[in-house]
């Protein structure tokens, strides 16, 4: 009698720690769990829109003009403008600036093409959760008399 007492003792001491160390190993991955919720929340509230992406040409040269809308829930920082244009590629350092949703930055180069695909890096602010936005340039030339 004192034996089987004794043997499901253990077996209870045995089956107590089991549930323990799996409560444990669930909790220790909750974190975990919620914090790529966060991050999923962020990306799913977190947009920009280019209406166009213009580059007029003049004669003299070509002239950008960008616009950039944050039209998300959340703040973006801008990091960089990739310009693909004729198989080669320009950078424009956007030195994450600050993008509050709602709000809009307009950017003007002089650029030595006259076609190009933009791809526009953000990152959600104070994150290191980043995205792509790619559009096509419109050419505009205007011709002098």
């Amino acid at each position: 009698m004192a034996l089987d007492r004794l043997i499901a003792e253990v077996m209870l001491l045995v089956g107590s720690i089991y549930l323990g160390y799996a409560l444990f190993t669930v909790l220790s991955h909750m974190g975990l769990t919620i914090s790529l919720m966060n991050s999923i929340n962020q990306i799913a509230s977190t947009s920009i829109y280019i209406p166009d992406a213009v580059i007029v040409t003049n004669g003299t040269g070509n002239q950008l003009y960008l616009v950039i809308y944050n039209n998300g829930h959340t703040a973006i920082n801008l990091n960089s403008i990739y310009m693909n244009c004729r198989g080669n590629t320009m950078k424009i350092y956007m030195n994450n600036t600050y993008l509050a949703p709602g709000n809009y930055v307009i950017i003007s180069r002089q650029i030595p093409y006259q076609q190009c695909s933009l791809n526009t890096v953000f990152c959600i602010a104070n994150t290191t959760v980043c995205m792509i936005y790619k559009t096509n340039t419109t050419q505009y030339v205007i011709s002098q008399p």
